[in-house]
């Protein structure tokens, strides 16, 4: 029985709440909580009044929570926040504002420690109630998030959801299950007010509320197709941010459904989800990326087979815009599913037209300068590579969209733009050519976009990264064959100058991609210094090394007492008995051979953008630096192994040397002397140069040089003799190599000579010979070792003694370098220039006469028509009479001097050729100019003075039986001929005096 007390107490308790609706004071005293707090333990069939009077409780919280009272007009906060700012009569309604929080405490204690049971009981009983009040009390209609910030900063509310929570932790499977179908009922019936509830109780059970909501959605949408499905939505927005894993495994889950229906229901499933999508970009979102993880190429054909179905829902058939703008809200996955409908382009309509309608609205908009989500994705560094690799495709849609959103990015991220260009540069489109439209495309950049990115930045990053892998050896493995970026990236330079040059790049402003790789000059000839720099070391390294090996191999042949041509007609040891650079070449198949490869594309690219130019600004180091590369280029073609190779290197060398030389006299003077002076001292052995042994190959010792024993000799008569010319006194002979059989290579010698006009020629005066007069200057500089006596005139015949051993110096340099003779030919075709010349032709002419005069030959046996100085000595007459400085008949005497002896030849040119240059120097002012600008010298109409003819003609008359008809035609027809034209007259010497022997001194 219980106690009296009890039940007085339970009555009075009845009384109170029940005349207390009028009076929140009194229902608010903590000492009826406790007393209704005693009900639940000791009467528990009270349990429902009680549950009602907590529920009084919450109400009154929640009506002060919205009363205006109980604000502050300042900072709008509830008075509960604000308890000590508050005034007296705010703060004693406070009290009662926070009276529900003692209930909350009690319940909680009852949910933790009490029997299992109290749990699904609370939990019903505050479900029930937080919906009510939810109801109720809501004013307006808000967002779940803002209704969840509203009502959680109420006490009693965030106080219900707080029992719910701690409920649904203690409850069982069965308990659970019950609890969410009292959460979603309650959700029908306050669809607008309770979404916040279960959004925010849904954490409790994710995967279960998300499969729900999304059910109840479904049925919704079945049953009227205009519904609204706000509330759906918002649940699903907001549990995406805590709950995406379990979102996507439903979405999953639906999708695989709605794809293979088999229910009357799932084919709605696939039109719901997209129009839920119109309201949230995160459920957007999250579909997309479970669209993408369980795509596959059958998914398609089955979206294919399935459209009909869900074309019959009259809301879905009209929403293909809302689809259109739905890939520009994607944060993630935006690009690839662009990407993915682009391939699938070609074989759907509807794939083509959602693609163009999504790409033309995205490019609208940036545009109009608005930003969307979709940016960020495409800014990404794993969308940036993956829309690089589609740039490759053979799929032109795929290639051209991806090159499209690559665009819009890049007119908010110039890097990107910049990588871009670099990354496709840098490809090789070997394989697939019309890959190539990707680069294409991209260099015309966005039409409209103002202060769109320069394509210059983009060529200088990737000529950047190329100057680095060219200068550092690439040390990763790679398969042989394979092209090198660097060859990638000049084989499409060049492929791209060459199109826009036959106005084939329709995408590009004209001149603009010649200017921008003009521009990018001396990164181009950075790289291109560093690969010829390689290529002439090597080059050089294996000249060296085969020379050595013929040397060594020479003065063994020495020592053994065999003849010197053993080594050159086939019987010596020697496998390779003459040095070819194609012989060099062919030992280095792989890394040289890409590097020459390089090297032609790079020469190729600067003909291409005309490099060089007038009307291309460049800094002075910057045109040197060219210059010296294009001559350094030139050689380095030469080395090539086959004919054709050779010369089409050659005629890159020519265009690149005659377009400096024509725009910039500079170049010209550092292009013909960097010619002239690598054919005689760099790089003669391309040229068939006549190859010296080294001291260090003698290997002779310091305290042994013929330097340091002249100090220890004493004066005397054979103080100034030696004859370790001869070698080494225990080491054996020199080793000198023979040069009856060492002569230019023709292909090779014309070539040069070829580069040599290139330089000198003038388009504008074509009849110039300032070039040409440059390289006799230059030769008198390098290959004569004295300042001194470098005039025009010839001295007399005794003065030669003074210069001899610089003229045997001279006569040595010809000797060992055949393509002397050859570059005086040149010139001397071209009159004046060879005037400048003039101490090369006295040092040879003076050696020839000494050494003819000095020529002890025996009778019975002639010199030889091949002899070296006979050889000499009439390309020493031919240069003079092509160059018309003798007159006829001397200018015929190289047809015939073979026929005289040597002390005949020696009177001959003392007494014709010398004496005759003694007394008309060679001169420019010996010539006239034309008309036409050409410089002649009329010597038909002059008559030559016995005393230069005379010699000649009485030695003919002692040979007539071997030289009649040339005796015929160079006195009898020559005479005829000046006496039926004019009067004979006597030419006159030149107006420079003969004591002038320093005319023309090289500074």
């Amino acid at each position: 029985m219980l106690q009296q007390n009890i039940l007085d107490q339970l009555k009075q308790f009845i009384d109170t709440v029940s005349n207390g609706h009028s009076n929140p004071q009194l229902l608010t005293k903590p000492s009826l909580i406790k007393v209704a707090l005693g009900f639940l333990d000791e009467l528990p069939a009270t349990r429902d009044i009680v549950f009602d009077y907590f529920g009084i409780l919450a109400e009154i919280g929640v009506q002060l929570y919205i009363s205006p009272e109980m604000m502050d007009q300042k900072t709008g906060l509830p008075i509960s926040q604000m308890k000590q700012e508050g005034n007296s009569h705010q703060q004693m309604r406070a009290e009662e504002y926070e009276s529900f929080n003692m209930v909350k405490t009690s319940l909680q204690n009852l949910i933790w420690k009490g029997p299992p049971a109290w749990s699904p009981l609370i939990a019903n009983w505050s479900l029930e109630l937080v919906a009510k009040l939810s109801d109720k009390y809501t004013q307006r209609r808000m967002t779940i998030p803002a209704s969840c910030n509203y009502w959680l900063e109420c006490s009693a509310m965030h106080g219900l959801l707080t029992l719910i929570n701690s409920c649904f932790r203690k409850l069982s499977n069965t308990e659970a299950e019950t609890c969410v179908e009292t959460m979603l009922s309650a959700f029908h019936r306050y669809p607008m007010t309770f979404d916040w509830i279960v959004a925010r109780l849904g954490g409790c059970f994710p995967y279960k509320i998300i499969m729900q909501i999304l059910q109840c959605g479904i049925k919704r949408f079945v049953d009227d197709y205009r519904c609204h499905l706000d509330s759906e939505a918002g649940i699903l927005d907001y549990m995406t941010s805590c709950h995406e894993q379990q979102l996507r495994a439903a979405f999953c889950e639906m999708l695989k459904d709605g794809l293979a229906p088999k229910k009357p229901l799932d084919v709605a499933i696939v039109p719901f989800l997209l129009i839920t999508t119109n309201y949230s970009d995160a459920i957007l979102q999250s579909l997309v990326n479970v669209f993408i993880d369980i795509y596959t190429d059958d998914m398609c054909d089955a979206i294919v087979q399935k459209a009909p179905l869900w074309l019959s829902n009259k809301m879905f058939s009209d929403m293909q815009p809302s689809l259109n703008n739905a890939v520009l809200r994607l944060n993630q996955h935006g690009a690839k599913l662009l990407l993915m409908v682009a391939k699938l382009a070609e074989k759907y309509v509807w794939c083509q037209e959602f693609l163009d309608t999504s790409m033309q609205e995205l490019e609208q908009w940036v545009l109009n300068m608005r930003t969307f989500p979709l940016l960020g994705d495409l800014a990404s560094e794993k969308t940036k590579y993956m829309l690089w690799k589609s740039c490759l495709s053979t799929n032109l849609l795929e290639q051209q969209t991806a090159v499209r959103l690559l665009l819009v990015v890049s007119s908010q991220h110039p890097h990107i733009y910049y990588q871009t260009i670099s990354q496709l540069l840098r490809k090789s489109y070997a394989q697939n050519p019309n890959t190539i439209g990707a680069l294409m495309r991209l260099l015309g950049g966005q039409s409209g976009v103002l202060n769109f990115p320069n394509i210059a930045q983009g060529f200088k990053m990737v000529l950047e990264d190329i100057t680095l892998q060219e200068q550092v050896n690439n040390r990763l493995p790679v398969e042989p064959g394979t092209p090198t970026e660097a060859y990638n990236t000049f084989y499409n330079l060049n492929l791209l100058t060459k199109m826009h040059k036959k106005n084939q790049f329709p995408h590009t402003k004209p001149q603009l991609l010649t200017q921008s790789l003009n521009e990018c000059l001396p990164k181009i000839i950075q790289i291109l210094d560093c690969t010829i720099q390689k290529l002439l070391l090597r080059m050089d390294k294996l000249a060296a090394e085969l020379s050595a090996e013929k040397f060594k191999k020479q003065q063994a042949n020495n020592n053994n007492r065999e003849t010197v041509q053993d080594l050159y007609n086939g019987s010596g040891p020697v496998k390779r008995p003459k040095l070819e650079a194609g012989e060099v070449a062919k030992t280095e198949e792989t890394p040289d051979a890409a590097r020459m490869r390089l090297a032609h594309l790079i020469v190729e690219l600067l003909n291409n953008i005309e490099a060089g130019t007038r009307c291309t600004v460049l800094r002075t180091p910057l045109v040197l630096k060219l210059a010296v590369l294009s001559v350094k280029y030139f050689f380095v073609g030469l080395s090539e192994t086959t004919v054709i190779r050779r010369a089409a290197a050659a005629h890159r060398a020519y265009a690149l040397l005659q377009r400096q030389c024509s725009a910039r006299k500079i170049a010209r003077t550092v292009c013909l002397r960097e010619l002239v002076e690598s054919a005689l001292f760099y790089h003669g052995h391309l040229l068939g140069q006549l190859e010296e042994y080294e001291l260090d190959e003698l290997k002779i010792p310091e305290h042994e040089l013929l330097i340091v024993q002249n100090l220890h000799t004493s004066s005397g008569s054979n103080s100034n003799r030696s004859v370790l010319h001869s070698g080494v006194i225990g080491r054996g002979l020199r080793p000198v190599l023979p040069i009856n059989n060492r002569s230019c290579d023709a292909e090779k010698q014309a070539l040069y000579l070829k580069a040599l006009n290139a330089c000198c020629m003038d388009m504008e005066k074509p009849n110039n010979v300032e070039g040409y007069s440059l390289v006799s200057l230059t030769l008198v500089e390098l290959v004569s070792t004295d300042v001194m006596y470098n005039g025009l005139p010839f001295p007399d015949e005794e003065f030669t003694r003074v210069t001899m051993e610089r003229d045997m110096q001279i006569r040595r340099a010809f000797i060992t370098s055949p393509v002397l003779w050859a570059v005086l030919g040149l010139i001397a075709t071209h009159r004046p220039a060879l005037c400048y010349s003039s101490v090369l032709l006295r040092a040879l002419c003076a050696t020839c006469l000494h050494h003819w005069r000095g020529k002890n030959v025996n009778k019975f046996q002639p010199t030889s028509a091949n002899d070296e100085l006979m050889l000499c000595t009439k390309k020493l007459l031919q240069l003079l009479a092509v160059s018309q400085l003798i007159p006829p008949p001397l200018s015929n005497l190289h047809t015939i001097i073979e026929h005289f002896e040597a002390p005949e030849i020696a009177v001959l040119l003392r007494e014709c050729i010398w004496n005759y240059l003694k007394d008309h120097v060679p001169s420019p002012a010996l010539f006239h100019v034309d008309n036409n600008g050409l410089h002649w010298r009329n010597t038909s109409q002059v008559k030559v003075l016995p005393q230069y003819v005379d010699t000649l003609r009485h030695l003919m008359q002692k040979k007539l039986s071997k030289l009649g008809p040339h005796y015929h035609q160079m006195f009898i027809m020559s005479d005829l001929h000046i006496s039926s034209t004019a009067p004979a007259i006597a030419e006159p010497t030149a107006v420079i005096p003969k004591s002038s022997i320093e005319v023309v001194e090289l500074e």
